[in-house]
C-alpha cells in the first residue's frame, strides 16, 4: 500500500508539472537544468525493459555523462555575496521550493560557513537553510550557533524527533542535505530541474569536483555498492513528501541519517538516480569523525537484519565495509570449464593448465559441495582425463565436445550437462588466490536483484585484468585492466562489492535456472563477446550484474595478446546492443 501510495504521488507531480506553466519555468529550460537525467539502475532500475530496449531516461543520462567526459567540468567556489541578496521573482519561486540542511558533525565553524555561503549564493532563502548540529559530535555547539546567527540562517538539533518536527511543517518540496564542501552556484536549477523532468524520481546524488579540481564520477544506483561504502557524495536530495511517508528520520540512524534514508528508500521503491552533472567542490581526504563510520556499520547490519539478510559487516577502514553474507541451505554449485587439455608454462614451469585450475580449487577452496563440469575437446590427452578423474573423483561430470569450435556451444552442453542450482563458469587458465571465492561469489548471487556475479582477476604479474567489464562506444573492455595491486578510485571500488556493466565468463557465477532463462551464451557469438551478451541479457531481466573484488583468481592469459575479433562477432554485438553500450556508468572512473 505504501508503495501504491507513492506512486500516485510520483503520478499526480507528472500531471501537475505537464500542465504547469510556473513562473520558474526558465529554469527547467535551462542548459543547466537539462545536465540532469537519470537512467533507472540495477535491479529494481532496470525491471521492466525488454531484451535490446533502453529507458529515455538512460539514453539522456548516458549523453550528458558523455558530453562531461569530452568537457570536463571544473568547479570554483562562488563568489560570496550578503544572505539577503536581491532575488528576481523566478528565482524567488525556485527558491520557495527547497530547503537546504548542513551537516556539521566533525567539521569547523569556518569550514561550516563557507558552506552555508555557498548555499545562499546559490539562491537558497536563508529562512529554508539551516545547520545541523549534534551535541554528541560536538562538545560545546555555540561557535557553531553563532556562524549561523552571523549570517542569518538557522539552526536544527540532530535528534530525529526534532528532523522529523520540521520536516513536518516545511511549505518547500525539495530536501538538500549538503554534507560538506562548497555547492555551485548553478545547484537549484540543475536539481530541481531533474526532479521536474522526470517526477518519479525521490532521491538524486550527483558529480563532484575535488579541490584541485579532478572529477569525482560517481556510478548509477547501486545497492549493492551502498552497503559497502556511502558514495552518495556532498549533495543529496529528496522529495519531502516520500521522505514525510516512509517516517522521516530514524533516532537509532542517528550520525548515519542519511545512508539509512538511501538504504530504506532503495528497500521500499523509491527510485534513486544519479544526476551526471557537478553540484559541489569537495576534500577528498575528510576523516572519520563523532563515531561516523561506526553508525554507518550499524545502519547496515540493522538494515541488512530487516529485510531478512543474514550477514556479517566487517570495517575494512572508516567507510568501507566488507559485507559477508551467510550462504543459504548450501546450495550445489557446478563450475562449468571448458578445455582442450592444452600446457602453458607458468612462472617458468610447465603445467597443464585444467589440471592445475582443479587442483587448486580441490585443494584450497572452502566451499564443498560442487561439481566439476569438464567440456573436453576430443583431442584432449587421455592423461589428463585420468588427472582430472583422480582429482574430482564421483564430482566430475566429463562432456565430449567434438565439434568445430564454438566457445558459447560447449558452455551450453556444459551448462545442460550440470545438476547444481549455480553454474560458475571458469576459464581452464585461472588459479585460485582466496579460499573463500565461491561462498563470495554465492553470497552476493543469492541477493535480491542480482543475476550475474564476477571476481578480481590478475594477469601473472599481479596486475589487474578484470575489475569488471565496462561499455564504451559499442564496444567492451575491462575496468581498472593493468592496474597495480593497492591502486583504487575516489569511491573505493577495489574494496567493495559493486553493481557493473558486466563481468567476464572467465569467472562468473550465475544461477542455473537465470542461465537458461535469458538463453544462454548466444552460439552466433563462438569466440568473443559471448560473455558481454550475455551480462546484456541478464540486465535486460531486471536483474544486476555485481563484482566482488574479495574474490581473487590469477588468469594466465597474456596482456600483449592480440586474439583475433571476427568481424561477424563486432556486428552481431552491436546489433543486439550498441545502443546501450555507448557511454559507461557504473565504472565512470576506471
Amino acid at each position: 500500500m505504501a508503495r501504491d501510495a507513492a506512486r500516485r504521488r510520483r503520478e499526480r507531480r507528472g500531471r501537475a508539472r505537464r500542465g504547469a506553466a510556473g513562473i520558474h519555468r526558465s529554469h527547467h529550460r535551462s542548459r543547466a537544468a537539462g545536465q540532469g537525467t537519470p537512467g533507472r539502475q540495477s535491479a529494481v532500475a532496470e525491471r521492466g525493459r525488454c531484451c535490446g530496449g533502453e529507458s529515455r531516461r538512460h539514453e539522456v543520462i548516458a549523453d550528458v555523462a558523455c558530453r562531461a567526459r569530452r568537457d570536463p567540468a571544473r568547479a570554483r567556489p562562488p563568489r560570496r555575496q550578503a544572505a539577503r541578496a536581491r532575488m528576481s521573482v523566478a528565482d524567488a519561486a525556485l527558491a520557495a521550493r527547497v530547503e537546504g540542511w548542513i551537516d556539521s558533525a566533525g567539521r569547523s565553524p569556518e569550514d561550516v560557513l563557507r558552506t552555508a555561503q555557498s548555499v545562499l549564493s546559490a539562491g537558497f532563502d536563508p529562512a529554508n537553510v539551516l545547520i545541523v548540529v549534534d551535541d554528541a559530535a560536538l562538545e560545546d555547539t555555540s561557535e557553531m550557533i553563532a556562524a549561523a546567527e552571523s549570517i542569518g540562517v538557522g539552526i536544527l538539533h540532530a535528534d530525529a524527533p526534532l528532523l522529523n518536527a520540521r520536516l513536518a511543517e516545511s511549505t518547500a518540496e525539495f530536501l538538500f542535505v549538503i554534507r560538506w564542501g562548497v555547492v555551485l552556484a548553478d545547484l537549484l536549477p540543475k536539481v530541481v530541474g531533474f526532479h521536474d523532468r522526470f517526477p518519479a524520481v525521490a532521491l538524486t546524488y550527483g558529480d563532484s569536483v575535488s579541490e584541485a579540481g579532478h572529477p569525482l564520477l560517481r556510478p548509477l544506483f547501486s545497492p549493492i555498492r551502498l552497503r559497502s561504502n556511502d558514495y552518495l557524495g556532498p549533495v543529496v536530495t529528496s522529495r519531502i513528501d516520500e521522505l514525510r511517508a516512509i517516517g522521516g528520520f530514524r533516532s537509532e540512524a542517528r550520525r548515519a541519517q542519511l545512508l539509512d534514508l538511501a538504504l530504506r528508500a532503495g528497500a521500499a521503491g523509491w527510485e534513486i538516480a544519479l544526476n551526471p552533472a557537478v553540484l559541489a567542490t569537495e576534500d577528498l581526504a575528510p576523516g572519520d569523525f563523532a563515531g561516523t563510520s561506526a553508525a554507518q556499520n550499524a545502519v547496515v547490519s540493522a538494515h541488512l537484519a530487516e529485510i531478512g539478510v543474514d550477514a556479517a559487516v566487517d570495517e575494512i577502514k572508516p567507510f568501507i565495509r566488507r559485507v559477508r553474507y551467510a550462504i543459504v541451505d548450501a546450495p550445489l554449485v557446478s563450475i562449468v570449464i571448458p578445455t582442450r587439455g592444452g600446457a602453458a608454462s607458468i612462472a617458468g614451469t610447465d603445467r597443464v593448465l585444467v589440471v592445475e585450475a582443479i587442483k587448486g580449487i580441490v585443494e584450497r577452496s572452502t566451499y564443498p559441495n560442487v561439481e566439476f563440469v569438464v567440456v573436453a575437446d576430443r583431442e584432449t590427452p587421455d592423461s589428463v582425463v585420468e588427472q582430472l578423474e583422480q582429482l574430482c573423483g564421483d564430482k566430475l561430470r566429463l562432456v565430449l565436445w567434438d565439434a568445430p569450435f564454438n566457445f558459447s556451444a560447449k558452455m551450453n552442453r556444459g551448462a545442460v550437462a550440470a545438476s547444481g542450482e549455480y553454474l560458475l563458469l571458469l576459464n581452464d587458465d585461472v588459479e585460485v588466490v582466496t579460499d573463500d571465492w565461491i561462498e563470495t561469489l554465492l553470497g552476493l548471487a543469492q541477493q535480491e536483484g542480482v543475476g550475474i556475479v564476477g571476481a578480481q582477476l590478475y594477469f601473472e604479474d599481479s596486475t589487474v585484468q578484470h575489475a569488471g567489464q565496462v561499455y564504451t562506444g559499442g564496444v567492451a573492455g575491462h575496468a581498472a585492466f593493468g592496474w597495480a595491486g593497492g591502486r583504487d578510485d575516489a569511491i573505493k571500488s577495489m574494496a567493495t562489492d559493486h553493481e557493473v556493466s558486466g563481468v567476464t565468463a572467465a569467472c562468473a557465477l550465475i544461477r542455473r535456472d537465470v542461465y537458461f532463462e535469458v538463453g544462454g551464451f548466444t552460439r552466433e557469438l563462438p569466440g568473443n563477446y559471448n560473455d558481454v551478451d550475455l551480462n546484456m541479457k541478464v540486465r535486460s531481466s531486471g536483474r544486476s550484474a555485481v563484482f566482488s573484488p574479495w574474490a581473487r583468481l590469477y588468469h594466465f592469459e597474456s596482456k600483449s595478446r592480440d586474439p583475433r575479433i571476427l568481424e561477424s562477432d563486432l556486428t552481431t554485438l552491436q546489433s543486439r546492443w550498441s545502443r546501450r553500450m555507448q557511454v559507461e556508468l557504473y565504472s565512470r572512473m576506471m
